[in-house]
């Protein structure tokens, strides 16, 4: 039962932060946008919109579904914390300074489905306000070592900002004004460093997103894109 609520919700809550309406065409990255930028934004994949969860998601699904859960796995929860920085890179180059604290249930040894909380605090020369969310996301471990795992996560949730966000950049022209009220994806690498039975290191580098998926219209919707990285700790309770 678990396991089919845990895809359900998954995908629910993908529909409330699916990307921007105007989809670009097959191959092409966000307008103004490096492939280094947002290497994962390419369509369709397009990972910086909803389909963040909704493709980690059908994967989820997919294992969950077709394979068996290890009988050498030995933890199901993992606790965690960690803070850190992205910088915006087009419009007003807003920093962002996070910090998230979540749950993963290790649904496989080598994939978790996780949930976190987060604050959001974003300031350049005309942003200057908090923001606060909810994300779930999944966790592919590529790399699973005794004492390391290199991971891969994706997911996308909802942020309420205490003031609308962005405002007005004038990048190119573009005058409009952001929503207190928005989705937001994110997608990155990292690693867990054993320090103890119980506690691990954790250090990853991300690309972050800011929309509100064109509601109530593309008019509202100037959206935030940044990089940077984080670092905080893992804790598993012993069994």
């Amino acid at each position: 039962m678990l396991r089919y609520g845990s895809i359900i919700f998954l995908i629910l809550m993908s529909g409330f932060v699916h990307g921007q309406s105007a989809k670009p065409s097959i191959g092409q990255l966000p307008p103004f946008t490096k492939w280094y930028q947002n290497p994962l934004g390419v369509s369709p994949i397009s990972l910086h919109t909803g389909n963040g969860l909704w493709i980690p998601a059908i994967a989820a699904a997919a294992i969950l579904l077709f394979t068996h859960q290890d009988s050498t796995q030995r933890a199901r929860f993992a606790y965690f914390n960690e803070s850190g920085i992205s910088r915006g890179y087009y419009a007003n180059k807003t920093s962002v300074f996070q910090n998230n604290t979540g749950v993963l249930f290790f649904a496989r040894r080598w994939m978790a489905l996780g949930g976190e909380v987060s604050a959001y605090h974003v300031r350049d020369n005309v942003n200057d306000t908090w923001g606060f969310g909810l994300r779930p996301f999944v966790r592919f471990y590529l790399v699973h070592q005794e004492k390391w795992r290199l991971y891969f996560e994706s997911g996308a949730g909802l942020i309420v900002f205490l003031d609308e966000f962005p405002q007005p950049s004038g990048f190119f022209g573009d005058e409009r004004m952001g929503t207190h009220f928005n989705g937001s994806p994110k997608y990155g690498v990292g690693a867990e460093i054993t320090l103890e039975r119980s506690l691990a290191l954790i250090v990853g580098v991300r690309h972050v997103h800011v929309s509100n998926g064109d509601h109530p219209s593309d008019d509202r919707n100037p959206g935030h894109d940044s990089n940077g990285f984080s670092i905080g700790f893992l804790y598993t309770p012993k069994r």
